[in-house]
């Protein structure tokens, strides 16, 4: 990229924009004051032949040259017999200070104008170029001196113009290095974004905001990273010990029934270990914040057959399922899946005989109700058991099954509440 001074280059364009214009405007000037001077001499002369005529009506041809000459009309009198009754004008003086002009130098610029005498005669009258010329020269001297001096002084202002008309890229850069420098929070906010620096500023503070909110999303994922490494760390930590020391025991052990009981408690162990990892993939995989695929979802059908997943790994509950209507979400198949399922074995680890499920509609939303006959939740501890890990008893939950739900539900614009002692997952429904 090509990149000249741009101060010098808008100073040097002006300038020559205003020297050229200075120049013809100088041209201008001393051509209609030289063409208005021509005018003026032509005018003089017709006045003089005028003057001629009506002296000649007064007097006689031989006396026409001494009238003349008495009111300073330079002339020449020829009369009928062609004979000339006066010499040539002498020289005539010149305008400004100094003596008159040579004769060789005044007859070079004289103009003449010759009329026909009612006798037959003619007369010839005079005038100089020489006050034209000279005006015409010391105008002209005149307007080079004011042009060069004009020209000088304006590009004394246009650098100060220059100067003040670039103080906004200034500010522009100044920002621009303090945010290279790692201060955020840099914007122009023009007060007109219509303008050429308006849109340039407002494009500023949008590249800055682009940049910033990359920089937000790759401090999120890097705290969400470490949040899960640590997660897993301290998750796993037990199931991976009791798995270890179930494992020595085992090896050193030469009961049968011993081993059995140890393998029984280690099968339970890595199945524990399985699920809390799958869970904390699960809250990784919500928490970068990706919208969710969208497919039609009959949520009837959905909750008869974790329904009937539920009855399988609980055969002493009995589950009951309560949808009359169908109600048809736009979302995740598989996320909406899990979330119920979450809420189904919550439900399973804390019912005494019975558990029940119901699907309902209104204009805005669809809400999918899970409750059971177990002990309730405290008032206290409704927003607590939505947080990460957080256990109320020894049912043997990760603490991870609740929050998945409520992401998941959040994620397609709805919500997961405990209500009036049951779960309540709302989804917008499809228009």
């Amino acid at each position: 990229m090509h990149t000249p001074p741009l101060r010098r280059r808008l100073v040097g364009s002006g300038l020559g924009l205003f020297t050229v214009l200075i120049v013809a405007l100088g041209v201008f000037v001393v051509v209609s004051l030289r063409a208005s001077l021509e005018d003026s001499l032509e005018q003089l002369l017709e006045d003089r032949a005028e003057l001629a005529l009506q002296l000649q009506r007064t007097n006689s041809t031989e006396a026409l040259p001494a009238r003349l000459r008495e009111v300073g009309v330079p002339a020449v009198v020829t009369d009928a017999d062609g004979e000339v009754l006066t010499v040539p004008p002498p020289a005539v003086p010149r305008f400004g200070p100094g003596p008159p002009g040579r004769a060789t130098d005044v007859e070079s610029s004289q103009v003449s104008r010759t009329v026909d005498l009612p006798d037959g005669g003619r007369v010839e009258v005079f005038a100089t170029r020489a006050g034209v010329d000279a005006t015409v020269q010391r105008v002209l001297l005149l307007v080079a001196v004011g042009g060069v001096l004009t020209i000088v002084l304006a590009a004394l202002l246009l650098r100060r113009a220059t100067a003040s008309a670039m103080a906004p890229l200034t500010s522009m850069v100044a920002a621009t290095r303090r945010t290279a420098e790692g201060e955020r929070g840099q914007r122009m906010r023009p007060d007109d974004a219509t303008t050429e620096l308006g849109e340039l500023a407002r494009a500023h503070d949008e590249m800055l905001d682009t940049l910033e909110a990359a920089l937000d999303r790759a401090e999120g994922a890097e705290e969400r990273t470490r949040r899960f490494l640590d997660d897993a760390a301290h998750q796993l930590r037990t199931p991976i010990s009791s798995i270890r020391a179930t494992v020595e025991s085992l090896l050193s052990s030469t009961d049968s029934q011993q081993q059995d009981r140890l393998m029984a408690h280690l099968v339970r162990e890595t199945s524990r270990a399985s699920r809390l990892l799958r869970d904390l993939l699960t809250m990784a995989r919500l928490d970068t914040g990706r919208p969710p695929a969208h497919a039609p979802v009959d949520l009837r059908l959905l909750c008869e057959e974790e329904v009937a997943r539920a009855r399988s790994l609980a055969p002493h509950l009995t589950i009951t399922l309560d949808a009359t209507d169908s109600a048809v979400v736009e979302a995740d198949t598989t996320g909406i899946q899990e979330a119920v399922a979450n809420l189904l074995d919550n439900a399973r680890r804390h019912a005494r005989t019975r558990a029940t499920v119901a699907v309902t509609r209104d204009d805005e939303q669809a809400h999918i109700e899970v409750a059971d006959d177990g002990p309730g939740i405290r008032d206290e501890a409704r927003e607590l058991i939505f947080e990460r890990f957080a256990t109320l008893d020894g049912h043997g939950g990760s603490g991870l099954g609740l929050p998945i739900g409520r992401s998941i539900a959040r994620a397609h614009g709805g919500d997961l509440r405990y209500d009036h002692d049951r779960f309540v997952l709302s989804l917008p429904v499809e228009r």
